[in-house]
């Protein structure tokens, strides 16, 4: 494989890729596979193991609270980071609130909290509904969850964690894929208590997250490499790849548009390209094949408008000129939405320590690397769960839009946090500043609506690809939304009284106190501290025309040829928990039909 930032002459390829993030990297490694076949990727941001600082922020699991936050102050991760914001959130009080998405080799893949489970069996049978096509249910898709990942079961001897971590191993026989899958060495401390807590209040311990269902509460596997305890990213395929030559990775280059033909339908021939040193790198790169599209759920609909392809409206007032005219593009925008209730502790460990402690952060960070031991193993939120709200519950609600799930798709997951969050503007400095005015150390569960009802779009605002993408993703808009997401603040509250949790509480609720009560109090105060989960997906979404779709169930844009998108814009619909596996799985799936489809 060849890193280029500059190269003399305009090339040809068989496929060329934009983006190497999670679904992008990992589409390029398997379709260059085949010697004679082609392949460029071109990434717009750096590779993060060339730049020092970047390297260490990415590897190190406890560093990836870093550069998250809602606020642009928490900007420590910036040279690899978009600095997208949403425009102002109605159902977040009328916030602004900035969204981390990966801008380096690796993509988001390089920025997550690494937790790695796969969907419920049900929700990938309805991507088969939704698209039409047979060929996506969970049984029929198993096989590509397994191919991109090795797992490695959870070190007993090293966590010391009681209950021990439960896991499915059949769920990843035959897996050997470059990314790894396993635990962090060190689990924290509060998980015990949670797991406990959550067990007394009716949810039972689950034997892992990864055969299709989700329901109950365990330990979650994650993208962590067991021969170092650093990340395992999409990079991970590039480094299977780096001995060919007929891979080349552009970073630091930007795409200005897709180049379609004047046919009818037209195709697409390759992309035209904007970079930082405009006279070393070709205008443009050249198709044979196929152009794919994997620059995320932002800026895949975002390339499809400035190219022609997307609501007419859109396209008129921004001067560009019509070539398929498709309203879904950019529309059905879907994320989930956290948000946590904190407590004082004591006699527990947690990461509010390292915030109020430089010496002890700099101890713990030598513990990792040369040890791979200790909190800087942990990726902060290993402790998760899944659960569905009951029968009189949603009688009471009569929310008819929930009655099309599945019966096995959870309605809310909770995090465990060794700190506190509160508006997560800075997740450093909040546990800075309530550890050193309190003295004490802080702990949270978070609560994820896992079946959102409210949906956003993507819009432009410009012609010029490198002008930031309109993102409204509407959150908590849907008054089911609403309802639920104070059902799961209130059931966040019961964890918090079991008695199992009794032994490390220092005092009364810290965030958000026990002042908010009333139903109303408390949904105003999730409206001004909710955060995305940085789950944005389903803006090309794979569905039929009539359905919302931009794909078909190949990942083809309709009306175009020569042109797929393969990333979590093409999703149906957004699986509950994590989507990292589901990404790399539909990679799995569009390399198997790309080859298949121009054997």
């Amino acid at each position: 494989v060849n890193f280029l930032s500059a190269i003399p002459e305009e090339n040809h390829f068989d496929y060329v890729i934009v983006g190497a993030g999670t679904a992008g990297m990992a589409l390029a490694s398997r379709l260059s596979e085949d010697p004679k076949v082609q392949v460029a990727v071109v990434e717009a941001g750096i590779d993060y193991e060339e730049s020092p600082v970047n390297k260490r922020l990415v590897d190190t699991p406890g560093a990836d609270t870093t550069g998250c936050g809602s606020k642009d102050h928490d900007n420590a991760t910036d040279a690899i980071d978009w600095r997208f914001h949403t425009i102002p959130q109605p159902g977040a009080n009328n916030r602004t609130i900035r969204y981390a998405r990966g801008k380096t080799v690796g993509g988001s893949s390089a920025r997550n909290f690494m937790i790695y489970h796969r969907p419920s069996r049900g929700s990938l049978d309805k991507w088969a509904e939704l698209t039409g096509d047979s060929e996506w249910t969970f049984g029929k898709r198993f096989g590509d969850y397994k191919k991109s990942v090795s797992f490695t079961p959870p070190k007993h001897d090293l966590r010391r964690e009681a209950p021990a971590a439960q896991y499915d191993a059949q769920a990843f026989i035959g897996a050997n894929g470059p990314v790894q899958v396993s635990y962090p060495n060190m689990a924290q401390s509060f998980s015990r208590y949670m797991q406990l807590s959550l067990n007394e209040k009716g949810l039972h311990s689950s034997q892992g997250f990864n055969g299709g269902t989700l329901d109950g509460v365990q330990y979650a596997s994650v993208t962590i490499d067991p021969k170092d305890s650093h990340r395992s990213s999409s990079r991970a395929f590039y480094a299977a790849a780096h001995t060919r030559r007929n891979l080349v990775v552009y970073t630091n280059t930007m795409v200005r548009k897709i180049i379609l033909d004047d046919s009818k339908p037209p195709r697409a021939r390759g992309i035209e390209l904007f970079h930082q040193k405009k006279d070393k790198l070709p205008d443009r790169l050249i198709a044979k094949k196929e152009v794919i599209l994997s620059a995320g759920a932002f800026q895949s609909p975002q390339l499809l408008m400035v190219s022609g392809i997307g609501p007419k409206d859109q396209l008129k007032a921004h001067k560009i000129p019509i070539r398929v005219d498709n309203p879904n593009v950019g529309r059905g925008l879907q994320d989930h939405i956290f948000f946590g209730l904190t407590y004082p502790v004591y006699s527990i460990e947690t990461r509010t320590r390292l915030a109020v402690s430089p010496n002890y952060t700099v101890a713990q960070y030598l513990n990792f690397t040369f040890y791979q031991q200790g909190p800087m193993t942990n990726n902060a939120a290993d402790m998760i769960s899944f659960e569905k709200f009951n029968t009189s519950q949603l009688a009471q609600l009569n929310a008819h839009s929930l009655s099309g799930y599945p019966s096995d798709w959870p309605h809310v997951e909770y995090l465990s946090a060794g700190g506190a969050v509160g508006d997560f503007s800075d997740l450093h400095q909040l546990n800075m500043m309530a550890g050193l005015s309190t003295g004490k150390e802080f702990v949270t569960i978070l609560a994820a609506l896992a079946a959102p009802q409210s949906r956003g779009t993507v819009k432009i605002s410009s012609s010029d690809a490198s002008v930031p993408p309109v993102i409204d993703p509407g959150w908590l808009t849907d008054p089911v939304d609403q309802w639920m997401a104070v059902q799961a603040f209130k059931r966040t509250r019961e964890f918090f009284a079991a008695k199992a949790m009794k032994p490390i509480l220092d005092g009364n609720e810290y965030l958000p106190g026990p002042s908010v009560k009333t139903d109303k109090q408390i949904l105003e105060w999730i409206r001004n501290n909710l955060m995305t989960v940085w789950h944005a997906a389903c803006t090309c979404a794979m569905r039929t025309k009539d359905q919302g779709g931009v794909l078909d169930s190949h990942f083809r844009v309709y009306g175009v040829r020569n042109l797929r998108v393969v990333d979590a814009s093409a999703f149906p619909m957004l699986p509950p928990g994590h989507p990292q596996s589901t990404v790399y799985m539909i990679a799995e799936r569009a390399a198997s039909l790309i080859k298949k489809e121009n054997s």
